[in-house]
């Protein structure tokens, strides 16, 4: 496992510019989610009746009654949803673009070539993994048709007592524990298409290293979580500009870890499918 780090950290210096492009890009989102959120989410929490503030019960009821209808008869909100629905649609389109550029960089980083192999590697294999992708959101949707009635109506009664939301606990972990391991298959799979050794190679590699993936995925997890959570505490204790100029820089740390976690699997499954 600590090789597959120490490769992965080595392949993310070797990709410094995919980090920046990428920093610059998630720097672009996050700046339009704060002014939707300023702009559309904020002057709606104001109004939310709040018990400390004097609210009802039943004037928070009317509250949810409100936005239920202003969901479907407002037009200002209808045209935040599907602007927000258009953008985020948007970004997990290119995403897989970008996966396959990341990993063209790893395959020829592993034959010993340099250069900028990033756009190459888009154009080349964005379209495969783009269907990975699709394969992925189609099975980490499939399991909602059965987790969502119960959701729904545990989540209907939490409107009234909070603390009913806590009996959504179990499903969103059984939801997050099946969403790892589909992912992790699938990565491995993109590895061996892209690489050319076929899909068939995939599976084999990964059960053969799936303890050292499963805790490269924990601690590379662990330090990107941490650093959200610095983010967080931060903006609580420190509200204004240093928690607005440190919101705009989290990216840069959770796709530093983002990255190093893709480099240090495929180092895994190189080990096994190149020896």
């Amino acid at each position: 496992m600590k090789i597959a780090i120490t490769c992965g950290w080595r392949s993310v210096k070797e990709q410094f510019y995919i980090l920046i492009l990428l920093f610059i890009y998630r720097l672009f989102w996050g700046y339009f989610l704060y002014r939707f959120v300023r702009s559309a989410v904020v002057p709606v929490l104001l109004r939310y009746p709040d018990a400390d503030a004097g609210g009802s019960m039943l004037g928070r009821l009317l509250y949810y009654i409100e936005g239920q209808h202003a969901l479907s008869a407002d037009p200002d909100v209808r045209r935040w949803l599907l602007l927000l629905l258009i953008l985020s649609l948007l970004r997990l389109l290119v995403s897989p673009f970008i996966r396959a550029g990341l990993l063209h960089e790893l395959h020829q980083e592993r034959k010993g070539e340099r250069g900028l192999f990033f756009f190459p590697g888009m154009k080349r294999y964005g379209l495969p993994v783009f269907v990975f992708s699709l394969a992925e959101w189609l099975l980490a949707a499939l399991p909602l048709y059965w987790l969502l009635p119960g959701m729904y109506s545990r989540l209907l009664s939490g409107i009234l007592d909070t603390r009913l939301l806590l009996n959504l606990v179990p499903y969103l972990l059984a939801w997050l524990l099946y969403l790892y391991a589909i992912r992790l298959i699938l990565l491995y799979l993109q590895f061996s298409y892209t690489g050319g050794t076929g899909l068939f190679t995939a599976l084999p590699a990964l059960l053969r290293v799936l303890p050292k993936a499963v805790a490269v995925s924990f601690v590379l997890g662990t330090g990107s979580f941490l650093m959200l959570l610095f983010s967080a505490i931060c903006g609580l204790f420190f509200p204004g500009l240093p928690a607005l100029v440190l919101r705009q820089l989290s990216p840069l740390p959770t796709t530093l870890f983002k990255m190093w976690g893709i480099a240090s699997q495929y180092h895994l499954w190189r080990s096994k499918t190149f020896p």
